[in-house]
């Protein structure tokens, strides 16, 4: 399996909105519009926030894997 992309604000694509449907399955406010706009960056926050991660809002690898084993759970 390939390392998930960093994705950070400006980003756009396929990923994004993967990124974007997940946190929404996890009850964060967010739309799936493959932007990673103010309110998707918003949602890694308060994720990477809940989850006791560094809160930059940027989807690297601690916050990548944090998100799929939330998923998990889920």
């Amino acid at each position: 399996m390939s390392e998930m992309p960093i994705l950070q604000p400006g980003i756009t694509g396929q990923e994004v909105e993967r990124l974007q449907s997940d946190l929404s399955r996890l009850g964060y406010e967010v739309t799936a519009n493959g932007i990673f706009d103010e309110p998707t960056e918003n949602a890694v926050k308060k994720f990477q926030q809940d989850n006791n991660l560094t809160v930059d809002g940027i989807v690297a690898a601690q916050t990548g894997r944090a998100l799929g084993m939330a998923l998990a759970k889920a």
